[in-house]
């Protein structure tokens, strides 16, 4: 509790601490002072019988810069992420965002990868709707902060914010990305139903594209994958696909093998049937494009007098393909034989 005056009060000191000089008339600033009026003052502009919030994050940034000059990064990493909060409650989640980003920063010089894993997570949450490549930068480095920690355990819930927040922005080749780094995790942690979910997920994500080719290649590579229940689903998922049968892949999909997966996963493996029309519509389509040309083999034109063997040969060729080619064959051989005789 304080009021409006004594939090200012406390600035001047902290601002004589950061001044002070010795007694060579140099600089010598008392940090720990410092930081200890700007964190005060700071809390004093944030309690409800004052509640001057811009001042209150002014405060709070001083205060970490202090605990920052003073090597004390474990306080400076404290008074960011009250700096950052006072902004996420303001609805400015961008600079909620940077400062719980150099949070992070203060708590790995402070030896904390935890924290900074956990700031870098809350960075990312803080700007998801606002820049979802940030967001998932930071996500991807806290969770690869855990990792390096040996703290596996702590990814679970990040990865699926990561992973929905995605699939809701259609960037599913990310989202194949995520989905096969965690493999590794899963294996460590000896989540079996965990690592089979996921790779049953990257099957989806590849058919959902119209890659039933990746979607295959991708099964291939899991160890034993075909062994066990998504697996199964997997393949007869592929195989239905590839032959262009969206009755079976409507079947299919509305298993709860598919419809357990993650949310955002399995809202994507129910649009697969139409995935599969269109598939098959692009390889028709393909096919007909592809098609070989009728094969047509050009003859001398006989003059108006010549009569008909040439001329008949020729008609059969442009009429036939190969039939044509043969029997305008025949017709010259048929020529040759009257100028023999």
């Amino acid at each position: 509790m304080g009021s409006d005056a004594e939090a200012r009060e406390l600035l001047k000191e902290a601002e004589k601490a950061v001044n002070k000089k010795n007694m060579f008339f140099k600089k010598s600033p008392d940090w720990e002072k410092a930081a200890q009026c700007y964190q005060k003052a700071g809390e004093m502009f944030r309690a409800p019988p004052v509640k001057a919030m811009p001042d209150a994050v002014a405060a709070f940034e001083k205060a970490a810069a202090a605990h920052a000059s003073n090597q004390a990064h474990f306080y400076a990493a404290q008074m960011m992420e009250n700096a950052g909060n006072i902004l996420r409650d303001l609805k400015n989640p961008l600079a909620a965002g940077q400062h719980y980003e150099k949070a992070s920063s203060h708590f790995l010089d402070a030896g904390k990868a935890d924290k900074g894993a956990e700031l870098l997570i809350k960075a990312g949450k803080a700007v998801a709707e606002e820049d979802v490549t940030v967001a998932v930068k930071r996500y991807r480095r806290g969770m690869k902060l855990y990792e390096e920690d040996d703290q596996h355990i702590f990814i679970g819930d990040t990865w699926r914010h990561c992973l929905a927040l995605l699939l809701k922005n259609d960037r599913k080749e990310e989202a194949v990305g995520l989905l096969t780094d965690m493999f590794d995790t899963f294996e460590r942690l000896d989540q079996a139903d965990y690592l089979h979910k996921a790779q049953l997920s990257v099957i989806i994500l590849h058919l959902s594209r119209g890659d039933s080719v990746a979607a295959a290649a991708a099964r291939d590579s899991f160890a034993d994958f075909v062994m066990c229940e998504e697996g199964g689903a997997a393949c007869d998922l592929i195989d239905a696909f590839e032959d262009g049968n969206d009755e079976r892949v409507t079947e299919l999909v509305a298993k709860q093998v598919f419809t357990l997966l993650d949310n955002q996963v399995a809202r994507v493996a129910s649009k697969l049937p139409a995935a599969c029309i269109e598939a098959a519509s692009d390889l028709t389509g393909a096919r007909s494009n592809t098609k070989k040309p009728t094969a047509v083999v050009s003859l001398p034109k006989d003059d108006d007098s010549g009569g008909g063997g040439g001329g008949g040969g020729g008609a059969a060729a442009a009429a036939g393909g190969e039939g044509g080619v043969a029997a305008a064959a025949a017709a010259d051989d048929d020529d040759d034989m009257d100028d023999l005789m």
